[in-house]
């Protein structure tokens, strides 16, 4: 639920979550000047406002810090972007009818101006397309030794997640995998199928991955070290 809190001239927007399962109380300072509070299903609206209350400096140096940050890792065409591993550069051509296109180890990007929101989001959708194509010939690959179908795959950009497979064995996949080397995505996508035989991970599951990929926890362990980099 949305909650309201004012001191002085200031009011401060929070999302309140209350879960039965949860015995503590998290209060967390999130980008675009958010904030949101988990708690007990018990908990009193007042206490939970007098605690957003008496964390009010902390939420602004987070916020603060948080801008800083967004600042900083904003995207800039001129620094060109990751596609399958390798540091591609970036070629702006003005045009009213948008796209994008690599040739020659370029990536050319059409659009009617050289707003970077803009030109990030016409990259995105273009390498979003690409992440489908590449999942799609891995699982061309990969589907057949494992052995079980699949129902829809779905291109999304999840943030805790790489993949992830549902019990009616749709498969989801976050775009962001095109960013990282072609191996990596094809571990991602071979863990997944094995979970349409295995909906866990024992050691049979494991053992199912290794059958496929030999070096899978060498890319397991890559996009453990590296996820966080493969961004726009």
């Amino acid at each position: 639920m949305k909650r309201y809190v004012k001191k002085g001239g200031l009011t401060l927007e929070y999302t309140l979550i209350c879960s039965v399962n949860r015995k503590n109380v998290l209060l967390q300072a999130l980008p675009e000047g958010k904030v949101r509070v988990y708690a007990p299903k018990s908990a009193r609206l007042k206490e939970m406002d007098a605690l957003v209350l008496s964390r009010l400096d902390w939420i602004k140096e987070m916020h603060r810090s948080l801008a800083l940050e967004e600042k900083k890792n904003a995207f800039d065409p001129k620094n060109g972007v990751l596609i399958e591993g390798k540091k591609t550069s970036i070629q702006i051509e003005r045009g009213v009818k948008k796209g994008c296109r690599i040739e020659n180890g370029v990536l050319y990007v059409t659009a009617p101006s050289d707003d970077p929101a803009l030109i990030k989001e016409e990259i995105q959708k273009y390498l979003s397309r690409l992440a489908l194509f590449r999942i799609r010939e891995a699982l061309d690959k990969y589907a057949p030794t494992v052995g079980c179908e699949y129902g829809r795959v779905t291109i999304r950009e999840q943030k805790t997640r790489w993949g992830s497979c549902s019990s009616k064995k749709n498969l989801n996949f976050n775009w962001k995998l095109i960013l990282a080397p072609r191996e990596a995505l094809e571990y991602v996508v071979i863990h997944e199928l094995c979970h349409l035989i295995h909906f866990n991970h024992s050691e049979r599951f494991w053992k199912e991955v290794e059958s496929r990929m030999s070096e899978y926890d060498l890319w397991r362990k890559w996009l453990r070290a590296h996820g966080k980099e493969l961004s726009l």
